[in-house]
């Protein structure tokens, strides 16, 4: 017989979860990184060339047969929000409709896979080609801007095309010119807006979309998404729109240079007698100048806006038009009931009365 257990032993204590023994800030991750407030920019490089003319004292002082300069523009381009853009496509559907869309992208479609590149690497590219278009000499009036994108990493055709951009034609400015008119920065930022403004229509152009009802033979090729309107006695109009990205345009001078052999060497880096030349030249031409031609810069996204419209005239007879109203007050009547119920289920339960609230049937009588 197996003997009765000790009622009188200690009860058995309760299992401890061991410590790790990290010992404190060994078991505590760093901090996180903070976000920081995002302030899109990219920035474009353009370069004015100038001869400073020099007379005989000049030329001693100098020591060289004459002066090359260049002037460096920073075009800025900073992200102040989004818009939308023109009609795409507008479609009606009646009380009960459903149509299936298809979205057609022609950028997508008509280049090849490896010549495909970002909206900002094709404004890079057609903002090159106007600027050079610009400042052509040659007298071809009937010229016209090429909107297909190209782009290399080496030389041959194309352009290199890094984070910030650089461009400019070769024209100097002489003696001949008035020097304050041509490197004024407010004139290169009017002149450089001009430029900005046709490479974005013809980035909008190349990357055009199509929204269509019509299947296109190739499927693989479009985006098809289905639209139903469920109201009963209302038509609804959709709106598809363009989205647009719409940047701020500033310039500014960040560097005067001089050409001293095969170099560029900052104006602030050359002997003082060589710099009081230049700057007699320049006049009010400095570093840190900038000038806001206050336009917008808007190029075009990937995505479209769908915006819905409530017809305003109902399609319905008066006699459905009624009985869907009656059908609308009777819910809102039911509804009045059901809280009517709960404010006197919650007075019975403030006043302490813990019966059922609806009594059951009545017990069957056995007699």
């Amino acid at each position: 017989m197996a003997p009765e257990p000790d009622s009188t032993s200690a009860p058995q204590e309760p299992y401890l979860v061991p410590e790790c023994d990290c010992g404190g800030r060994e078991c505590i991750g760093p901090e996180p990184v903070p976000w920081l407030s995002w302030q899109h920019c990219f920035k474009m490089y353009e370069f004015q060339y100038g001869v400073v003319p020099l007379d005989k004292p000049g030329i001693a002082a100098a020591r060289l047969e004459r002066l090359l300069i260049r002037i460096r523009y920073e075009h800025l381009l900073c992200l102040a929000g989004r818009k939308q853009g023109p009609i795409v496509h507008s479609l009606t559907l009646l009380p009960k409709e459903e149509v299936r869309i298809y979205e057609y992208d022609r950028y997508r479609r008509s280049t090849a896979v490896t010549n495909r590149f970002s909206v900002r690497s094709s404004f890079y590219t057609l903002t090159q080609r106007v600027q050079d278009a610009y400042s052509s000499t040659k007298a071809d009036a009937g010229g016209s801007i090429s909107t297909t994108s190209s782009a290399s990493a080496g030389g041959g055709g194309g352009i290199d095309l890094p984070l910030i951009g650089s461009f400019g034609g070769s024209a100097s400015a002489s003696a001949s010119l008035n020097t304050a008119a041509y490197f004024d920065v407010a004139s290169v930022s009017e002149r450089f807006s001009h430029v900005a403004e046709t490479s974005s229509l013809a980035v909008e152009s190349e990357r055009s979309i199509v929204v269509s009802t019509f299947e296109d033979q190739e499927s693989l090729h479009s985006t098809a998404r289905t639209l139903r309107n469920d109201n009963d006695c209302r038509a609804v109009t959709y709106f598809i729109r363009r989205v647009f990205e719409v940047y701020k345009l500033t310039t500014r001078i960040v560097a005067i240079e001089l050409q001293i052999g095969d170099r560029w060497v900052d104006l602030g880096a050359v002997p003082p007698e060589i710099q009081g030349i230049v700057k007699k030249y320049l006049v009010k031409i400095v570093v840190g100048a900038s000038h806001d031609p206050e336009i917008e810069i808007a190029l075009p996204t990937d995505g479209l806006l769908y915006e819905a419209e409530l017809a305003h005239c109902c399609s319905c007879e008066c006699e459905r038009e009624a009985k869907t109203r009656l059908e609308l007050e009777k819910l809102q009547l039911e509804n009045l009931n059901l809280r009517l119920e709960a404010a006197r289920r919650q007075k019975r339960l403030d006043a302490g009365e813990l019966d059922p609230f609806e009594m059951g049937p009545p017990a069957p009588d056995d007699t």
